[in-house]
């Protein structure tokens, strides 16, 4: 697409109402050439059109979504924090969704390694838990380094949370601890397995003490 098709198409498309158009297709079919186009209208869309967005972004063809990852997090394209953390997280999940296989989501994962890795360097800086969550399942298959950093970033942090709450932890927390565990398990690196096995002695949620008995055996017969 050229520069002159996208900006006749960016007016055409902000000159009407931005409810009730098809964001998700639009987004779904196009490339990465349609990116300033995406974000300027996130800019000026409410957060229903910019989840649209989103999820049309993480089933579209071109998996070189690096302009948009790193609007979103810069806060360009939500007004607040906490839409800034959601939109990512529909992205991230979207994008879980459309590549099962993780063939597949490794391509992705490849294509857009700068920006994955920011995000997995600042895990433990945003607020949601369920962000944290879908970043982890990305750690695993991260093609450079910082994928087993955040991995342990993430592990050091619950144990000092479980530690401070004597063991007990909002249900997203606890969802958190359980997608570490499942996060450590699937990398079976050894360097996860004093996380599991304080996250065992100090939680009091049965679920999650029998989830991390089971990764730290798993990490000890891997070892």
């Amino acid at each position: 697409m050229s520069s002159r098709s996208a900006s006749t198409l960016l007016f055409i498309l902000l000159s009407v109402p931005l409810f009730g158009l098809d964001w998700e297709g639009f987004a779904a079919s196009s490339d990465r050439s349609a990116d300033p186009i995406i974000l300027q209208t996130m800019a000026a869309g409410d957060l229903e059109v910019n989840i649209a967005l989103c999820r049309g972004v993480a089933r579209r063809g071109d998996a070189d979504v690096r302009s948009i990852i790193e609007s979103l997090a810069a806060g360009h394209a939500a007004r607040t924090a906490l839409s800034t953390e959601l939109l990512l997280r529909y992205l991230l999940q979207g994008v879980l969704d459309a590549n099962p296989r993780e063939a597949m989501l490794r391509i992705w994962a490849a294509t857009n390694a700068g920006s994955l890795e920011m995000l997995l360097f600042r895990i433990n800086e945003w607020k949601s838990a369920q962000l944290q969550g879908v970043l982890l399942a990305f750690a695993v298959i991260a093609p450079g380094p910082q994928g087993m950093h955040a991995i342990m970033d993430v592990g050091a942090s619950v144990v000092r949370e479980l530690d401070a709450s004597s063991g007990l932890i909002p249900s997203e927390d606890a969802a958190l601890v359980l997608d570490f565990l499942s996060a450590a398990r699937r990398a079976a690196r050894s360097d996860f397995f004093p996380y599991c096995a304080a996250i065992a002695r100090l939680s009091r949620d049965k679920v999650i003490v029998d989830a991390a008995r089971s990764a730290a055996a798993a990490l000890t017969s891997a070892s």
